[in-house]
This record gives structure tokens, sequence and C-alpha cells, in this order.
């Protein structure tokens, strides 16, 4: 498929969101990736494809890629910057379960609660997913825990435009050098056998912040995980 670019947006002075129009009639469900192809002359060892979750919900139409890019990145990412208004790029999917399905979100369960945790730019699928809730009205009880290394926070006016909608949506912003761990995750409020936890961020994050849940009673099934390579 062949999804043509509309769009450059600058969200911090390092992080970069890319909008394409997708071929009639794409669909995908908030949350899920896409498999990018991207011929560039010279490849790096990480060769010309990516998988990129889709920053943007359903509901806007359009494919969304939110990347980190500086003078280190891939010759991939150097490739996708370059890019010009009207070029295009090769995709497939959408794939990924890194997705709430309708019996987390308080349809059959009212008092079942959500739990997301962003390590930095993985906070992409929740915006996906928050924007999704808003567009179909949803109010499920939702607490995101956003880990940065600074104060350049990727999408937080847009998230925090969100909190009016949802008074169920509560936003704790962690910056540098504090972290998440055992001490900040047991500070919250849940129930152990009525919340869903997702995890999202660098594939060390999300393991580090994975064992921790599950040495606090968190069964296995009440977890799901999404890594982005590349990132330390």
């Amino acid at each position: 498929m062949k999804f043509k670019l509309l769009e450059k947006k600058e969200e911090t002075a390092d992080t970069t969101t890319f909008i394409f129009k997708p071929p009639t009639g794409f669909t995908w469900r908030a949350g899920q990736y896409l498999f990018y192809t991207l011929p560039t002359g010279n490849p790096d060892n990480r060769g010309i494809t990516r998988y990129f979750t889709i920053s943007s919900a359903p509901s806007e139409r359009n494919v969304r890629i939110t990347t980190r890019i500086n003078t280190k990145s891939s010759t991939f990412k150097q490739t996708l910057n370059k890019l010009k208004i009207g070029n295009e790029i090769e995709a497939s999917g959408p794939d990924g379960d890194f997705v709430v399905d309708s019996d987390l979100i308080g349809v059959s369960d009212p008092k079942r609660s959500l739990i997301f945790i962003a390590g930095g730019i993985g906070i992409t699928p929740f915006r996906s997913i928050l924007v999704d809730f808003a567009s179909r009205n949803l109010k499920p009880d939702v607490q995101l825990l956003y880990s940065n290394h600074d104060e350049n926070i990727v999408f937080k006016d847009e998230l925090e435009s969100l909190k009016p909608q949802n008074p169920n949506l509560k936003i704790n912003y962690i910056l540098s050098p504090s972290h998440i761990d055992a001490k900040t995750i047991s500070t919250i409020p849940y129930s152990l056998n009525a919340t869903n936890f997702f995890i999202s961020g660098p594939s060390p994050f999300v393991r580090t912040i994975r064992d921790i849940i599950l040495s606090q009673g968190v069964k296995k099934e009440d977890l799901k995980l999404d890594f982005f390579p590349g990132y330390s």
C-alpha cells in the first residue's frame, strides 16, 4: 500500500510527526502499527524497513508516524525526514494487539480501570487510544504515567486538552532524574483484579516495568506490552 505525505509537524526539537493520506478503504484500531519500507541509497545495518505505531486515532482518518530524529538517527529516519510533501511511502498492515478491547473500558464492567505507562516516545499508541476514546465519547477510568527525559513532552498540550472531556483521566508526568520504579507504581491506587496495565516504550524500559508489575501480583493476562527497538 502507498501512503502519501501530507504534512510534517514538529512536536519537540527532536520529535516530528509525519501525516500521511492512506489508500481508500484503509482502517486500523487505535494502538496498532504499520510496517514501512523506504529504500535509501546506502542503508545502515538496520536496513530499509521499520515498524511504527500509528499515533493517530481512526477518527482522524490520516495516518501519523511520530518519531525522534537527530543527527545520530538511522538512514531510514534520515530518509523519512527528507521526504517532501506529496512523496509516498510503502507500508503493510495494520498489525498488533496493543489495543483496548471493549470489555476493558467499562462497557461490561464499569469498575474496571486502565493504567497506561509510557516511556518517552512510547507515548504514541496512548495518544491514538486516548483520542479514540474521546472521539467515541468513552470515559473509562485511566491513569497515565508518562516518563520523559526532560520537559519537552511530546503531545503534552493534546493530552491535557483531553482531560476535561474525561474526568476519569489522570496524567502524571515523571521527568528525569525521577523515574518510574516500584515505589512509583505502589503509590497508584488500583484494584489488583480489576485493572489492566499497558506499557509502551524502549525495550529495556518495558521489560523493567513489566517485571515490577508482575512482582506486585498482577497477572500476565492483565498486561499488554509495546516494545520500541532502537531506543535506550
